[in-house]
């Protein structure tokens, strides 16, 4: 029943947002076969795509605020999620540079949507839903293939770089929770160190290169302008998609605090069980988030770190 309850729940807040408007921005000066194939070739890599996690609200299966803790203490609600909707603005710009050979992409996308949450200590589903309003960022660059080059289908450009996806708040005012270094570390040995989301990673040596049964750490560093009085200030989540022992699906996982005597940072650590190409997404949000129903003090700050996951005896880049 609860989770038929869910699913109704998830389907209306669908239905109540399909109407929102989408609008596209300048497209830049590449010719519109160029601008097809490299957004073709963008959307085929796994790394740019609009979203991540699952959309809604959903169990975490973490235990309800008690009642006898201390009136600053915070706890995420059991049931919370996002729900963007479609797009109220998408701005995608391809320019090309004939002499270099060279494309650059960057894409913004803004969503007016809604964040859910349940803070209610019942048995009820419930959740209330206050204002989301944020943006997407990320880019890419394209090298121009020789004609020895062309790959089966003919097509002229290869995906060189691509920066971390990141989520913001719309509003500059409201960026209060940032996300400042994600590390990821494969067996004990760093593999990719990122300090700005904005950064180009190199396809073939910077996207870190995992196999089925690796041990993925992820340490995030993070910072809260804010002090709302809250213990602990902000909630740190991972999200995956190739975690799942028995199928591919998106998972969301706590990380955990850890501080020393010179730093603090959040971390988790995964398996990993399947190959394939997607972001690991690190999801940094307000302590002061949970703690209203309908208010709008939603704040957080995501960067999502391309990965791709391949059998033991693939040695291709």
């Amino acid at each position: 029943m609860f989770t038929k309850r869910l699913a109704a729940f998830l389907m209306a807040g669908a239905l109540g947002l399909t109407a929102c408007d989408e609008s596209f921005g300048p497209e830049g000066n590449a010719t519109p076969e160029d601008r097809e194939e490299i957004l073709t070739l963008l959307d085929e890599s796994g790394f740019f795509a609009d979203d991540f996690g699952l959309d809604g609200a959903y169990n975490d299966a973490q235990p309800a605020a008690s009642a006898l803790a201390p009136a600053a203490e915070v706890v995420a609600p059991r049931m919370w999620g996002r729900r963007r909707g479609l797009p109220v603005r998408r701005v995608i710009t391809v320019d090309v540079d004939p002499q270099e050979g060279v494309a650059t992409v960057s894409k913004e996308v803004f969503f007016e949507g809604r964040f859910l949450l349940d803070i209610t200590q019942d048995d009820q589903f419930n959740p209330t839903e206050k204002p989301l309003v944020e943006k997407l960022v990320q880019y890419a660059t394209f090298r121009r293939r020789t004609q020895e080059e062309l790959d089966a289908q003919g097509r002229r450009w290869k995906l060189v770089n691509v920066s971390p996806a990141e989520w913001m708040m719309t509003a500059e005012d409201k960026r209060t929770v940032n996300i400042t270094k994600v590390e990821v570390w494969v067996n004990e040995e760093l593999k990719a160190e990122i300090v700005d989301a904005s950064e180009m990673l190199d396809v073939d040596s910077r996207i870190p290169k995992l196999h089925p049964e690796d041990m993925v750490t992820v340490k995030a560093w993070v910072d809260n302008s804010v002090d709302n009085g809250n213990e602990p200030d902000t909630f740190v989540f991972l999200h995956l998609f190739h975690a799942t022992p028995s199928s591919r699906a998106w998972v969301r996982l706590p990380m955990e605090l850890l501080t020393t005597d010179t730093d603090s940072y959040y971390t988790r650590s995964w398996q990993v069980r399947h190959t394939g190409r997607a972001r690991m997404a690190v999801d940094a949000i307000d302590a002061q988030t949970f703690t209203t129903e309908t208010e709008d003090d939603y704040r957080a700050n995501i960067w999502g770190v391309p990965y791709r996951i391949v059998p033991v005896d693939d040695v291709a880049p």
